[in-house]
């Protein structure tokens, strides 16, 4: 009986380590919106979030990372759509499947006004402008290594990276659109529709690959 007593205890601890995380990125948003990124400390956000400055810490790596909790999780999603699609499936479609299926992390679920007021607050800050690019960066750095591998590409090859950038600039332009084109996601798929010409059959699964832990 000890087993899942256990494992009862692992899901309660990471439920309430969830619960946490959200409501330190939700009092820091919440400060950032009304005071600027800038003049805000972590002190203060671990004082309205209830919690000690090193939990923050425990949990973000800097300010810059609360401002973005939202997209937490959607580069895993994104590589494990394109490496888990089915035969006869493109990485553009994977992709646009994926982000189907995440209309809360798009921020779909939020009033027009806080996506506003989310925008504005990125727009008036240098140093989120620049973490904003630099998590563009590492998602197409990432997610071109996959298509490479997915693909067989030789080394150096320029397709994989040419697809990447081009994935991650749909979503980026979802983002910076959203409010002319019908919310982020709309936006997000209107972009990837401009590029399914030319990346529609771009690494469309022909055989199941076999990875070393299969052929084990």
């Amino acid at each position: 009986m000890a087993e899942p007593s256990a494992t009862r205890t692992e899901s309660l601890t990471q439920r309430k380590m969830r619960r946490t995380r959200q409501a330190i990125a939700d009092a820091a948003l919440r400060l950032f919106i009304q005071h600027g990124f800038d003049r805000v400390t972590v002190n203060q956000i671990a004082a309205a979030a209830e919690v000690s400055e090193k939990t923050v810490y425990n949990h973000f790596g800097g300010k810059a990372e609360l401002v973005f909790d939202a997209d937490h999780g959607l580069l895993d999603q994104l590589v494990a759509a394109v490496r888990d699609r089915p035969v006869g499936q493109s990485a553009l479609t994977a992709v646009r499947e994926c982000l189907a299926g995440m209309a809360a992390q798009l921020g779909e679920g939020a009033s027009k006004q806080s996506q506003l007021a989310f925008r504005r607050l990125v727009a008036d800050s240098p140093t989120l402008q620049a973490h904003q690019r630099q998590m563009a960066a590492r998602y197409e750095s990432v997610l071109a290594q996959v298509l490479a591998e997915e693909t067989d590409a030789p080394p150096g090859a320029a397709e994989p990276f040419i697809a990447a950038v081009g994935l991650i600039g749909a979503l980026r332009a979802g983002y910076e659109t959203a409010e002319q084109s019908g919310g982020r996601r709309a936006a997000t798929h209107r972009a990837l529709d401009l590029l399914e010409v030319g990346l529609a059959e771009y690494a469309t699964r022909r055989l199941e690959r076999r990875t070393p832990h299969d052929a084990g």
